[in-house]
């Protein structure tokens, strides 16, 4: 008989029970001939196919791993691991992604003499309920009677429902060892060995992520992680989520969600993604519907689910959660980011903002408006490439707004370093012959300034105490009497609130979302270059969470001088009477 979820051939067994003593066993995978079937088979073949049936049935029951049906959706994140160093399994509710690591680890342990495998779950106690048990039931029917002995040679397999495994682990004959861990327990408890493969579930610190695949490539080892968004993604996961691309989607159930609307923008008109590539390297993400387990009660969850909003249906039904827990800008997305070479150049009104800091750098953006008022965040500074990210995921869980980044660290930079950054970063060029600045760059219209910061008194490169905003107006000198700092005229941005600036933002990003993006008529009044990836991520992952000294927060708030302030487009003819107090 073939194993793993195949049914055997008609002629596997023969007649074991009469059809007046016969009671037929439900199960899902296995259906009832219906009554057209069973007049056209007749009596000795109908009872032939359900004996076969019932034989399946205790099979099964009685050894899961070995004549167990096997989901397509687990056989397609075989397929993904193979290709992958880290698959993420982002499940429904009862969708089968804590049974498949389970499965998939002991099938680890027995194709991989004195190998490990480690299971990692929130605590101890989830970790003996959910992980252990599950473990246990497709631990193979011939290894869960092995005699206790100390002449056995190896194996050491100990086991009782209310206490899990003995010591949390496990040893199978071949030499291989199951693991079992809780990320309440030290990291450094894990660290020291190398692993086959690691199968952690729901809420795991990036931390642990970033330490244990180091500790793969030693075995040529893979990763699972296992996640159902109930409540939105955490930044971890979201490290993981952020600008996946989906490779394929499937339909959705039409009593759940709309068939004829976009519900992911890379996906067809009433899809779902099913598989996506992530931006992190050697990573792919699987999605298991609710509807692909057969085990899991679907029938019954669809009743409940209806009575659920759209985005409990997307993320009970499907595993899919659109932004990070509490995150500020919902709409944001594939659809605001373009490629630099999209930025419109011609017919546009350009401005900048920045935000002083003292023991940091000072965050600035550059954004350009279009004749449809359309904003184009083109340029920040600094940057990913030269500088780093301002920004990281924060491998505390407490901290939802990321950690400081390498950009944030200051260059020790005074007022003219300043200036001679932005007027380079627009085009201008220094000539040494004429000891001057060629200003024949980019045309900015206005330059924005953090409103508490740029007129707070501060104490000068030359002379005595003033503002920045004073200082940005003055020429500074060199020795020589050349002026290396031509006078730039700042203002000051709105003071208002933050919740204001950050509902500016929203209604910047905001479009129908049910509909069809349309050119002018129906898009978003605000667009991210790609090159902007440390503003992006700020967008992606801000939440308010760590107050006002949260990491991303400052790419925030410039982006907030440029929504509440005057952005929108500038004819020539009006840019050319604009005075102001300055060339720029």
């Amino acid at each position: 008989m073939e194993k793993h979820g195949t049914h055997p051939t008609w002629e596997s067994f023969g007649g074991k029970i009469e059809m007046n003593e016969f009671v037929p066993t439900p199960w899902p995978t296995l259906p009832l001939p219906s009554r057209a079937q069973a007049t056209e088979w007749g009596i000795e073949r109908t009872m032939q196919y359900l004996n076969e049936r019932e034989e399946l049935i205790r099979l099964e029951q009685d050894d899961p791993y070995n004549y167990g049906f096997y989901l397509q959706c687990w056989k397609d994140t075989d397929q993904l691991l193979t290709a992958s160093e880290l698959v993420a399994l982002f499940g429904g509710n009862g969708a089968g992604k804590t049974f498949y690591m389970a499965r998939r680890g002991i099938q680890t342990l027995l194709e991989n003499p004195g190998e490990k495998v480690l299971w990692l779950h929130e605590s101890e106690k989830t970790s003996i309920f959910v992980h252990q048990s599950a473990v246990w039931h497709y631990l193979p029917k011939e290894f869960k009677n092995q005699p206790t002995s100390r002449k056995i040679r190896i194996a050491n397999i100990t086991y009782s429902a209310k206490s899990g495994f003995a010591e949390n682990r496990f040893v199978l004959p071949n030499g291989s060892m199951g693991v079992f861990g809780a990320y309440k327990q030290d990291l450094a408890d894990y660290e020291g060995t190398g692993w086959k493969l690691i199968c952690a579930d729901e809420n795991m610190p990036l931390a642990w992520l970033k330490t244990l695949r180091l500790r793969l490539p030693r075995r040529n080892g893979k990763f699972l992680w296992g996640y159902t968004p109930i409540n939105g993604m955490t930044p971890a996961i979201h490290n993981i989520a952020q600008g996946a691309k989906t490779l394929e989607s499937r339909p959705v159930d039409v009593r759940l969600l709309e068939q004829e609307k976009v519900h992911v923008p890379d996906c067809p008109s009433g899809h779902m993604p099913y598989i996506r590539d992530s931006l992190m390297e050697g990573t792919k993400i699987i999605y298991f519907f609710s509807s692909m387990n057969p085990y899991g009660g679907y029938e019954k969850q669809v009743g409940i689910l209806k009575n659920m909003s759209t985005i409990e249906r997307e993320r009970r039904g499907y595993g899919f959660a659109r932004n990070t827990v509490r995150a500020l800008f919902p709409q944001f997305g594939k659809v605001h980011i373009v490629e630099p070479d999209k930025v419109p150049t011609e017919r546009v009104t350009r401005r900048m903002a920045t935000d002083p800091a003292p023991a940091r750098n000072m965050f600035t953006l550059w954004v350009s408006t279009d004749e449809f008022n359309r904003r184009f965040i083109y340029r920040e500074w600094p940057d990913v490439p030269r500088f780093g990210e301002w920004a990281v995921t924060s491998e505390d869980a407490n901290k939802w707004d990321g950690a400081v980044g390498p950009a944030q660290e200051s260059q020790g930079y005074g007022i003219s370093d300043y200036k001679r950054i932005f007027l380079e970063e627009e085009g201008n060029h220094w000539e040494d012959a004429g000891k001057l600045w060629n200003l024949d760059g980019e045309k900015i219209y206005s330059r924005g300034i953090d409103p508490r910061s740029g007129s707070a008194q501060t104490v000068t490169e030359n002379q005595g105490g003033t503002s920045i905003i004073d200082m940005m107006m003055e020429d500074q000198t060199n020795d020589a009497g050349d002026i290396i700092g031509p006078a730039l005229y700042f203002e000051p941005a709105p003071g208002l609130h933050e919740d204001q600036g950050i509902m500016a933002i929203n209604s910047l990003l905001s479009f129908n979302s049910d509909t069809q993006i349309t050119p002018i008529l129906n898009e978003p009044k605000l667009f991210i270059s790609s090159a902007c990836q440390n503003l992006i991520w700020a967008l992606q992952n801000y939440t308010k969470h760590d107050g006002e000294k949260a990491a991303c927060k400052d790419p925030i708030d410039v982006l907030r001088y440029i929504a509440t302030g005057d952005s929108e487009f500038v004819s020539e003819e009006n840019l050319a009477i604009r005075g102001g107090g300055g060339i720029y």
